[in-house]
């Protein structure tokens, strides 16, 4: 539809406007890399700072507007959309590694299958995904799906978790021109669209909870806006890159199975992650306190806004892997790795340390939760965090460069260890126990075994020949 709306003379135009990155066209290859990369790390971090603003003051507007119980509430509810990238599959990693492949070669035609196919996927996925969880949230009992305290509020969880549902379906869609981006190194245009839902979501926030906000308002606000802006890409992409949608309706045949085989893999991992992000939570509903939950949450979602600040440097790595892979760029591989190593475990060192330090008391001022006897709880985040750190870099390295499938069994097999220990740690240390086995869980398996992959990886790519 929008390119049927943007005449060609029009479509050029608004493609030299807007193309922030014509002037590193004429770069060597490898210069012209690394000068995307750090315009892709600057624009994050730019983003980030006002991602994390929001986000640090949102726990404590919608814990403070809410009350402890309906907090609780939100979070569960807002997990929903946590499984965007489980119906995203190919229009994720399998989008960003085939564009990257493509461009790497200049093989235009390939780059407008490889999006035709990913939008008939993820529309595919969606369909199948937002039918699967509208269907069991209104036949499941509400009693069943959380616990009986949440009984009263049905309608209200109907209702957001529709909107939730509705939501998921368009980033969905909006996820395939992120990932398209990602593939030709231009997270530019992602983050400042990120950046400007941030400081229009963290305005509205503000408004919003100064009255009486409904968990629906409040979806709408902190999940609603981002969702809007991300769809502004989609434009920007058409107008830049014309031939990408130009026969939208055209063959895509043999990209479905590129985008399939990665993105199956990719769903692995991230079927991993959302299990990380929700077992947590589950666990501690079903088996622990109101208190503990929250403060449970509270935590992880603060350990969660430090780690994406580690990954304002990773994620824009692993497609800039994928490149250097394909020209064999080893050396560019191995020297960028050991820089962001030396810094990123800087940095969750200073993190966790401050956690356990200063962690009780800021978050008794910030969010108004008791934290009073809670220090083994943030010790223990502390050293999860620096495994965390040091796991992600790993993680995400491999994404680029090796076996997708090899990394989510890895990581599928920590969560399942996780989440025994958690059924086992939680009914007799409450939040600690399950700090615990988030701990636990990295350091017996990933915090070793991913170095360990990565290296095999390397070794293997060194003895094959550079593409002419």
């Amino acid at each position: 539809m929008i390119l049927h709306c943007l005449r060609p003379q029009r479509g050029l135009r608004l493609a030299t406007k807007f193309d922030l990155l014509s002037r590193f066209q004429t770069h060597g290859h490898g210069e012209k890399r690394s000068a995307l990369y750090r315009l892709a790390i600057i624009s994050s971090g730019v983003s980030k700072v006002f991602g994390l603003a929001l986000q640090a003051l949102a726990v404590p507007l919608i814990f403070r507007s809410l009350g402890e119980l309906h907090y609780n509430l939100y979070t569960a509810l807002t997990a929903i959309l946590s499984t965007i990238v489980l119906v995203q599959m190919g229009a994720g990693p399998g989008l960003t590694k085939g564009i990257a492949r493509a461009n790497a070669i200049g093989n235009r035609e390939q780059e407008a299958a490889l999006m035709r196919a990913a939008f008939r996927l993820a529309a595919g996925a969606a369909l199948i995904g937002c039918s699967v969880l509208l269907a069991v949230v209104h036949q499941v009992p509400i009693g069943t799906l959380f616990n009986d305290t949440f009984v009263p509020y049905s309608d209200e969880i109907i209702a957001t978790t529709d909107l939730c549902v509705m939501l998921l379906a368009i980033q969905v869609l909006a996820g395939v021109v992120d990932s398209a981006l990602a593939g030709y190194q231009e997270q530019v245009y992602t983050n400042l669209a990120a950046m400007l839902a941030n400081i229009a979501s963290l305005v509205l926030l503000i408004i919003v909870c100064s009255g009486q906000p409904t968990i629906f308002q409040i979806v709408m606000v902190v999940f609603g806006v981002p969702t809007f802006f991300r769809i502004l890409n989609l434009g920007f992409l058409a107008a830049r890159r014309t031939y990408l949608l130009s026969n939208f309706f055209g063959s895509a045949s043999g990209s479905y199975k590129v985008l399939l085989m990665v993105g199956l893999g990719f769903w692995g991992i991230e079927a991993a992650s959302v299990m990380e992000q929700m077992t947590g939570n589950q666990v501690l509903i079903h088996l622990s306190s109101g208190p503990e939950t929250a403060i449970f949450n509270a935590i992880f979602k603060y350990v969660g806004l430090a780690g994406s600040v580690a990954t304002m440097v990773t994620l824009p790595l692993w497609p800039a892997f994928t490149d250097a892979i394909v020209h064999r760029d080893i050396t560019w591989i191995s020297r960028s790795l050991r820089r962001l190593r030396t810094w990123l475990m800087a940095y969750a060192c200073a993190i966790a340390l401050g956690l356990a330090i200063l962690g009780p008391w800021l978050l008794h001022v910030v969010v108004g939760i008791n934290t009073e006897g809670r220090f083994w709880l943030f010790l223990v985040f502390g050293l999860y965090f620096i495994a965390l750190i040091w796991g992600h870099l790993h993680h995400v390295t491999l994404m680029g460069i090796a076996s997708l499938w090899q990394l989510a069994l890895v990581l599928v097999v920590e969560n399942i260890v996780m989440l025994l220990l958690g059924l086992v740690l939680v009914p007799r240390f409450g939040a600690v126990g399950m700090a615990l086995s988030y701990l636990i869980a990295i350091l017996a398996l990933p915090a070793w075994l991913l170095p360990r992959m990565l290296r095999n990886a390397l070794q293997r790519i060194a003895g094959t020949p550079a593409m002419p």
